[in-house]
């Protein structure tokens, strides 16, 4: 089962605002000479035991019966591998468990920047020889592991306008083609008392059935291909009725637009000119 697994120190989980749902945290009693103990995440502790209760349960990382550790607390997930969902992840405290490489993370009211003369005194006054790089902050961290994304969202979102301006030079094009080649039967019609208003309201009918159909064909189609998109967005549902109503809006109020104006037109058609 792929786990993501972190090496932390006591105060960790308070620091970076990971909610402690069960039992408790890492405390300096977590050392090599003291119980293996193991804090897991609430989607590692589904996988595992269901609705069942995790604390003081064994678990064997590595399928070693000698390396059991002990559950002693459950904290709530995070997106720690990639930004679309949650990862089951598990902890170990920091005096049980060493990595080579670790990361020194620093909570503060004040300029995280600021404080990075001060904590770098503190590491040299530790270790002289220990190298600190890839300073960031957490948002800069965030930014920066969202760029791609963002980025393909970009993209979609230049697409989307250059596809959403060249239907209404579409629309806009079929209906004063249209208009043109009536012109003849708009002066019949208003010769025969039909009213500027009444030919109005009939090309932009005409007009918004045709678009209407394609709103409709595209939201079938945004529905089909939704799933494929699902990678470029967080916390939204690529199928969220809100967002298709957004967009049938906005394309049917596009659609108005490209048709009002040759209906103007064909309005103001001088029925003897039209006739002769």
């Amino acid at each position: 089962m792929p786990i993501d697994w972190r090496a932390v120190s006591p105060g960790y989980f308070r620091t970076m605002n990971i909610p402690l749902l069960r039992g408790r945290d890492f405390t300096d009693a977590d050392n090599a000479t003291g119980v293996p103990v193991i804090i897991v995440s609430i989607a590692t502790a589904k996988k595992f035991w269901g609705n069942a209760d995790p604390l003081g349960r064994p678990l064997h990382p590595n399928a070693k019966p000698e390396s059991a550790f002990t559950v002693v607390g459950v904290v709530g997930d995070v997106r720690s591998i990639v930004l679309r969902e949650e990862s089951p992840a598990l902890y170990y405290p920091t005096g049980q468990r060493v990595m080579q490489l670790m990361d020194v993370v620093v909570r503060s009211d004040h300029s995280p920047r600021a404080l990075l003369p001060a904590i770098r005194k503190r590491i040299n006054s530790l270790d002289s020889e220990l190298p600190i790089a890839n300073v960031h902050t957490v948002q800069e961290w965030l930014s920066n592991s969202a760029a791609q994304p963002r980025l393909n969202t970009e993209l979609l979102g230049v697409f989307a306008a250059v596809a959403l301006l060249i239907a209404s030079i579409g629309i806009y094009g079929v209906l004063a083609y249209s208009v043109s080649q009536r012109t003849n039967e708009f002066g019949l019609r208003m010769a025969l008392g039909a009213t500027p208003r009444g030919v109005l309201r009939l090309i932009i009918r005409e007009g918004m059935i045709v678009g209407l159909s394609g709103i409709l064909v595209e939201l079938l189609g945004a529905f089909a291909v939704g799933r494929v998109l699902s990678s470029l967005v967080f916390g939204v549902s690529v199928r969220d009725p809100a967002i298709f109503s957004a967009g049938a809006v906005a394309l049917a109020l596009v659609a108005l637009a490209a048709c009002y104006i040759p209906a103007l037109r064909a309005s103001r058609v001088d029925p003897l000119a039209a006739l002769s």
